[in-house]
């Protein structure tokens, strides 16, 4: 049995978490950018974009934020705002910012009381990102966008946390799959992009084999024949195809028109 961490070891470990990801303003695990990229506004959308971080280089920052600035660029009256999440512990959104494993409460909390005036609100995340988008698709209404997200955190390679014990990553996969059938019954999107990574496929397999009987309209997942490795996201932005995936998160909204 692992040895466990006393409150004071527990608010350490959230410092040191923060500190080594650049995340030490009060408030940085959210940041919210209201008609993200287009200089200061009076006011706000009507739909909030959610983009949750990965691991990425094993530095956790902000995610998608060119991009999206680069699609707001492109919408003709229809723009929206950004919240960005991160999760600088590492946890898969399991770690609250005191190192407690209250992080699904806390972030869902937080996620609600920024979006309770929006009327759009869809999720994208890559990897841990995408595993978080998922996570907490019940908060969306319109669609969830997940690259090569983990729905088994069970002997996964990218999660390092001895901490995240298996009765936690079970919990984690069992509240993923609640939140993911809550979306599908409000009638939300849900679009999985991956590679050909072994790894990549079963995840998105026992994904499928939990939801897809809810209805394959539902659920949608794209395959890129031509990525090799677990960095969709990256791979399909060099190939130009990454803004037409982040667009099917504004799908719903029938306000906005493309230039």
């Amino acid at each position: 049995m692992l040895p466990t961490l006393s409150k004071a070891g527990e608010r350490l470990d959230a410092a040191l978490s923060n500190h080594f990801n650049a995340i030490t303003v009060p408030g940085c695990r959210f940041f919210f950018s209201p008609r993200h990229g287009l200089g200061p506004q009076r006011s706000r959308s009507k739909h909030l974009i959610i983009a949750f971080s990965s691991l990425g280089n094993g530095i956790v920052r902000h995610e998608f934020g060119g991009s999206i600035e680069k699609l707001n660029n492109d919408v003709n009256g229809g723009c929206f705002d950004v919240l960005f999440v991160a999760d600088p512990t590492q946890s898969w959104y399991q770690k609250d910012d005191r190192g407690g494993l209250n992080g699904f409460a806390q972030y869902s909390h937080r996620i609600k009381v920024a979006s309770k005036s929006y009327k759009h609100i869809s999720l994208i995340g890559d990897s841990m990102g995408g595993s978080g988008a998922l996570l907490f698709a019940h908060l969306a209404t319109n669609a969830v966008v997940a690259f090569s997200p983990q729905v088994d955190l069970i002997g996964d390679d990218h999660v390092s946390r001895d901490d995240l014990t298996p009765l936690v990553r079970q919990m984690f996969q069992s509240r993923l799959f609640e939140s993911a059938e809550e979306a599908i019954g409000k009638g939300v999107k849900l679009f999985i992009h991956r590679g050909l990574e072994r790894s990549d496929t079963h995840q998105t397999d026992l994904l499928m084999g939990r939801l897809g009987p809810l209805g394959f309209e539902s659920i949608k997942v794209i395959v890129h024949s031509s990525c090799d490795h677990h960095q969709i996201a990256v791979h399909m932005k060099q190939k130009g195809q990454l803004l037409s995936a982040l667009m099917d998160c504004l799908k719903a909204d029938h306000s906005t028109i493309l230039r």
